[in-house]
C-alpha cells in the first residue's frame, strides 16, 4: 500500500499526517538524548527525560539551523541537521509502527517560509533520517494551504479563503483565491505576519485575553477588510480554545464559514505527497512563494520558423528549477531572455546578456549552453557557456553568469 506522509516543521512543534490512515501526530519540536545510552526522545517525553536529569534537551532546531549552530551532548557535537534528522526519524517511526522510512513513497515537508538554504538543509536531514532523496519534497505554508483548500468543498473557496495561524510566538494570516482563466484555473496564495508582538502566553489571564482579543480582532478587520471570504480557517495551538477571542470569533463568523483544523499545514503537505505519488497533475496552476510567478523563455528559430522556447513555466516549483538548453546565435553577440509576469498589471521584461568575451567566429558557429536555476523565489541565476562548434572551433571555456531580480 502506498505510504504518503506530510510533515509540518517549525521551531515550536512538528506535526506528521498520513494520508493513508489519516493519522496525525503533533509534538513539541524538542529532542533529548539520554546521557548513558544512545536513546533519543522527542516532544513531551523528551522534556520529561531531561527534567529527570537522564538526558540533554535541545529545542528551537530551525533557529539553530539558521545560525549554523551545534549542540554538544556527552562530549559529542551534533549539528542542527543531525538533530532534525533524529527528530524526523523518531516521529516517523512512531507513526509508521515498524515500517522502514525507506518504504515511504513520498514525504513532503512544509516550512513556514521558502528559504532555499533552509529547504536544502531540511531535505538533507530527511535523507539522513532514512528517506530516499527522490521521495522528499519541501514546500511552504502558503503552498500547503493551497493543497489543503483545493481538497475541500468547493463552496469554501468560491470567493476567497482566509487562514489565521497562531502559534506560541507568531500570528500569521494567509489568503487564497481561485482565478478562473480561459485555459486553466489558478490558485493564488499570499501571507503576512502581524506586526504586533503576539505571544499566546498572555492569554493565561483575563487582562491578557482581552489584549489578545483586541489585537487579533484588529488584525481580522485589517486583513479581511471589505473582501468577500467564503471561509475563514483557524490553525495553531493558540486556537485550540477560542474562549479568549469572543470579539474576534463574532467578527469572522459573519456571512462566512469558520473552521478549526489542527495540523492544517501537515495535512496539506500530505495531500501533495499523495498527488506526487499518484503522478496526478493538478487542475490548477499554483502561485505562491514556492512557485514561479513568471514565464521565462527565449525567442528561437526552429525549422526557419520563429518560436518561443519556454525555459521555466509559470506556476512551477522554483526550488526544482535546473533547466538547460543549447542554441546557435544567429547574427548577434547576445542572448535575450523574456520574462513574462503572471500579474497582468506588471510589465513584461527582456533581459539581454552580452557575449562580448566569447571568441569571434563565423555566424552560427558558436554553440552556447544556457542554464537557469533559482537562488530564491525572487532571484534567477542565468549562466551561458561557450561550447564551441565541434572540432572546428573548440570551446574557449568562457562563460558569463548573471543574477536577475524578479
Amino acid at each position: 500500500m502506498p505510504l504518503n506522509v506530510g510533515i509540518d516543521l517549525c521551531d515550536e512543534y512538528i506535526t506528521a499526517y498520513s494520508c493513508d490512515d489519516k493519522r496525525i501526530i503533533n509534538v513539541p519540536a524538542m529532542i533529548c538524548r539520554e546521557k548513558k545510552e544512545d536513546l533519543w526522545h522527542i516532544g513531551e517525553e523528551a522534556y520529561r527525560v531531561a527534567l529527570s536529569g537522564r538526558g540533554v534537551l535541545t529545542d528551537k532546531l530551525l533557529s539553530l539551523l539558521k545560525k549554523g549552530g551545534t549542540s554538544t551532548i556527552q562530549r559529542k557535537s551534533y549539528s542542527a541537521e543531525q538533530l532534525i534528522a533524529r527528530l524526523i526519524e523518531t516521529l516517523l517511526l512512531k507513526m509508521l509502527g515498524g515500517m522502514k522510512l525507506s518504504e515511504i513513497d513520498k514525504l513532503v515537508i512544509s516550512l513556514k517560509s521558502a528559504d532555499k538554504e533552509e529547504m536544502d538543509a531540511v531535505v538533507r536531514s530527511a535523507v539522513l533520517a532514512g528517506v530516499e532523496r527522490a521521495n522528499v519534497n519541501v514546500i511552504s505554508h502558503e503552498e500547503a494551504f493551497i493543497h489543503y483548500m483545493l481538497a475541500q468543498d468547493k463552496e469554501l473557496i468560491f470567493n476567497m479563503a482566509g487562514l489565521f495561524d497562531l502559534t506560541g510566538e507568531t500570528l500569521s494570516f494567509y489568503k487564497m483565491k481561485v482565478v478562473r482563466g480561459a485555459s486553466k484555473a489558478s490558485a493564488v496564495a499570499e501571507s503576512a505576519d502581524l506586526e504586533e508582538n503576539f505571544r499566546i502566553g498572555i492569554l493565561k489571564n483575563e487582562s491578557g485575553s482581552e489584549i489578545g482579543d483586541r489585537i487579533i480582532t484588529g488584525a481580522a478587520k485589517k486583513y479581511l477588510g471589505n473582501d468577500i471570504y467564503s471561509s475563514v480557517l483557524l490553525t495553531g495551538k493558540g486556537f485550540e480554545s477560542t474562549a479568549w477571542a469572543g470579539n474576534f470569533i463574532e467578527f469572522i463568523c459573519k456571512k462566512r464559514r469558520v473552521i478549526y483544523e489542527g495540523g492544517l499545514f501537515a495535512i496539506g503537505a500530505a495531500l501533495h505527497a499523495k498527488a506526487l505519488s499518484e503522478k496526478k497533475e493538478s487542475a490548477y496552476l499554483l502561485y505562491c512563494d514556492t512557485r514561479t510567478k513568471h514565464s521565462i523563455s527565449l525567442g528561437v528559430t526552429i525549422n526557419e520558423r520563429r518560436a518561443k522556447l519556454i525555459m521555466v513555466p509559470s506556476g512551477f516549483p522554483w526550488y526544482d528549477v535546473n533547466t538547460y538548453a543549447e542554441v546557435l546565435p544567429k547574427g548577434q553577440r547576445y542572448i535575450d531572455i523574456d520574462i513574462d509576469p503572471v500579474d497582468r498589471f506588471k510589465a513584461k521584461r527582456c533581459v539581454r546578456i552580452g557575449l562580448d568575451d566569447f571568441p569571434e567566429r563565423p555566424d552560427r558557429c558558436t554553440r552556447v549552453s544556457i542554464g537557469m536555476k533559482f537562488l530564491n523565489n525572487m532571484e534567477l541565476q542565468i549562466e551561458i557557456r561557450d561550447l564551441g562548434f565541434g572540432e572546428i572551433y573548440p570551446s574557449s571555456g568562457k562563460s558569463v553568469s548573471e543574477i536577475v531580480s524578479l
